[in-house]
């Protein structure tokens, strides 16, 4: 025993030890009372019950001597129930978990195994091998021997963990696998004493590793795309992936982690076609097959055609458990031309600066926010309230503009809408000419064949744009000299295209009889030739000189138009100068205006009793509008810095977390990502809105659970601003 002062346990054991023993001298067996309990460190050690027993005798006649012994040898033949209880509880864990086990006493240099182990190892206990040495060279494969003894080597040395996957060598079973943990044991020095081991048999692991491996190396070099889906639900928002190849990942751009655990919808987008979804549908209700071609959309949100094999897999008993899906690109022309539009759209707008950009929508997130909050307080003068209304109309008009060349600047589709023509012309017209050299004499819109309605088409803007763009671009090319350019809008009814106009007619589908509101471009340069007009709508095919063109404009004019359903057409000659034309299909109807109002909702019902808010933001009176907008939402304290770097030592000194934090994206020193992320991963606050003026977007660093961010472009309306708070605040799930 120690010498240290015994504790209240050893007392009670001694306690009940001497109770029971003389209990037994008096004639009156009764074994002790921690004998009652079977948690391991409820009875005491055999040897000090011993010295105890000897020291409890001392003094006693040979009556009770003998008395005594026989009370011992039922207090000894415990322990050796319980030690065989042990013994058959450890056979039976080696049993049910198919594990051996081994122990290497390392002073004495002996190995002992368990009957399982041997077993394992196709040893009897007669050929039981004691040296670790020459256990390692009679069973592990001679190519494995050198890694398993320096591991081990290391684990006596060290006292390292042991683990080592190696070969064995099986007298009759021949070559297996097996996994092989230990750990070391030490005295009170230290120093190792033992190694405990314990191995078990993963030759059939090792063999379904291999055979998954071979799979995922064929799925993994095959061009086509092969994904796994649950079998339900079928509804929305549809079955889960559950596995992609790498083929899936090159042809979307998603990676693995992303689409793992979405549904194949995540692919689909606004030209995916709706009676394609339905077939699938009603294919996936009725457990069948279903080959079908429709548009999915890339991760850069570029649209492509596939081939799409669905197939359902049942298991043995019948019952369906999941969707194979075999995807192939079908479309490579459609591929090139996304391609092209992107690329013609970043050489329409490379000289565009995102600096001024941001710079403008601060002002006009000003204008803009200031004036529909003084809304509210000249409502009663309707001659006040018709020039602040001109006031806001013009700001919000600044504000589509900066809009339309953030889409260029971000590479982003927008969406197809009722586009006043005319007056998309005029604006694309107005920033070309600072494009044009002197030398280019610009005439000012021109109107032809009205009608005395407005002139209105369903086309996607930023689009039309780009298009309209590219043609006085290459008008401008076509008159390094100098010359006359012309922009003409008009409408015409055209009942035969082919026939009943002049000029050369090009078209993806052929044009339908009805009114159609034109565009057209002329001016006096080189023209064309006839055989230059067959190609300039072919990818890549241009007649400027090696650096200055790619050959892509006029093939995503071409592919642009041909989408809205329109056609183009082309009247050119060498030395006469070209005049090309785009027709849309005329709609009724003029573009929806945006419900203007400053009124701004109390939020209180959703923000803690003493909401606090920090606003990063480096223009200070956009910073006062939003102070005096949360405010007006409920924040009970709104604090203000224009400076990134002064966020977090702000936040550190307010001693409590904050309720949100709005930030412009781009700040002096540190940047609106980099202060979410601080204050997001240190608990200082969980509620975010990043509104940025540029016209592009990094992504943020993982947030931790529970973190909401929102996104707020610049300029905003005071409506907007105020739901993208209310957003961040309502119930995950609530109705908004």
């Amino acid at each position: 025993m120690s010498n240290l002062p015994p504790t209240s346990s050893e007392f009670a054991y001694e306690t009940a030890y001497a109770e029971a023993l003389e209990a037994a001298l008096a004639g009156q067996p009764a074994l002790p009372s921690f004998f009652e309990s079977w948690e391991a460190d409820a009875w005491p050690p055999a040897a000090d019950l011993i010295r105890l027993h000897t020291r409890l005798l001392q003094g006693r006649n040979d009556v009770a001597q003998e008395r005594a012994a026989s009370f011992l040898a039922e207090v000894l033949a415990q322990y050796d129930a319980r030690y065989a209880a042990l013994r058959e509880d450890f056979a039976s864990l080696e049993r049910l978990t198919s594990v051996g086990t081994w122990k290497y006493d390392v002073q004495r240099q002996y190995l002992s195994w368990s009957d399982r182990a041997l077993a394992d190892l196709g040893m009897s206990r007669e050929e039981t091998v004691t040296d670790i040495n020459l256990g390692i060279a009679h069973f592990v494969h001679p190519d494995d021997r050198e890694r398993v003894a320096a591991t081990y080597a290391r684990t006596v040395a060290e006292g390292a963990e042991f683990f080592q996957e190696f070969r064995l060598l099986h007298p009759t079973q021949g070559v297996r696998h097996r996994q092989c943990r230990g750990e070391a044991r030490r005295d009170a020095a230290g120093q190792v004493m033992q190694v405990f081991m314990v191995s078990r048999d993963v030759t059939e692991d090792v063999a379904y590793r291999e055979h998954i491996r071979l799979l995922e190396a064929v799925l993994d070099n095959i061009h086509d795309v092969v994904l796994v889906t649950e079998a339900e639900p079928i509804d929305p928002p549809g079955p889960r992936i559950l596995y992609v190849n790498r083929a899936f990942e090159q042809m979307t751009g998603y990676t693995a982690l992303e689409a793992i655990g979405q549904t194949p919808r995540m692919l689909q987008g606004p030209e995916t076609s709706a009676e394609a979804r339905a077939r699938i549908r009603q294919a996936l209700q009725n457990w069948q097959s279903i080959t079908i071609e429709l548009i999915n959309y890339r991760k850069d949100g570029r649209p492509f055609w596939v081939e799409l094999a669905i197939v359902p897999i049942a298991d043995t008993t019948g019952h369906y458990t999941h969707w194979v899906a075999v995807q192939r690109d079908v479309t490579e022309r459609r591929r090139v031309e996304a391609q092209q539009r992107q690329r013609s759209r970043l050489e329409s707008v490379g000289q565009l600066s995102a600096g001024i950009a941001h710079n403008f929508n601060n002002l006009l997130a000003i204008i803009q926010g200031y004036g529909e909050m003084l809304r509210r307080d000249v409502a009663h003068s309707p001659q006040l309230l018709r020039r602040l209304e001109s006031i806001l109309r013009a700001g919000r008009r600044g504000s589509e503009l900066v809009q339309e060349l953030m889409v260029f600047s971000r590479q982003r589709d927008g969406q197809p809408q009722i586009l006043d023509v005319c007056r998309a012309a005029q604006e694309v017209l107005d920033m070309a000419r600072r494009l044009l050299p002197a030398e280019i004499e610009v005439d000012d819109l021109s109107l032809a064949s009205l009608t005395g309605e407005s002139l209105s088409a369903h086309l996607d803007a930023s689009r039309f744009s780009q298009a309209l763009l590219n043609l006085i671009l290459n008008a401008r090319d076509a008159m390094p000299t100098g010359g006359h350019l012309t922009v003409t809008v008009g409408q015409q009814t055209v009942t035969n295209a082919l026939t009943q106009l002049t000029a050369r007619v090009v078209y993806a589908h052929p044009p339908e009889p009805g009114d159609y509101v034109f565009v057209k471009v002329s001016d006096t340069g080189v023209g064309m030739d006839a055989e230059t007009q067959q190609r300039i709508f072919e990818p890549f095919f241009t007649t400027k000189e090696v650096g200055r063109g790619t050959g892509l404009g006029l093939a995503t004019v071409y592919g642009f138009v041909g989408e809205s359903r329109g056609f183009i057409t082309v009247d050119s000659a060498p030395r006469k100068g070209t005049t090309i034309g785009l027709f849309f299909p005329l709609v009724q109807g003029t573009p929806a205006a945006e419900e203007v109002s400053g009124e701004v909702k109390l939020l209180s019902a959703l923000l803690p009793a003493d909401a606090t808010a920090l606003i990063v933001e480096d223009e200070a009176e956009l910073g006062a509008f939003l102070s005096e907008t949360l405010s007006d939402m409920g924040f009970k304290t709104v604090h203000h810095v224009q400076d990134g770097a002064e966020a977090i030592p702000l936040t550190e000194r307010l001693g409590s977390p904050l309720a949100l934090v709005v930030t412009d994206r781009s700040l002096p020193h540190v940047t609106g990502p980099q202060i979410i992320a601080e204050l997001a991963n240190r608990g200082l606050c969980e509620r975010f809105l990043l509104i940025s003026g540029l016209p592009g977007q990094e992504d943020l660093p993982e947030l931790p659970p529970g973190v909401r961010l929102g996104r707020l472009q610049k300029p905003f309306s005071v409506k907007q601003l105020y739901q993208a708070v209310q957003g961040l605040f309502r119930p995950t799930g609530a109705p908004s």
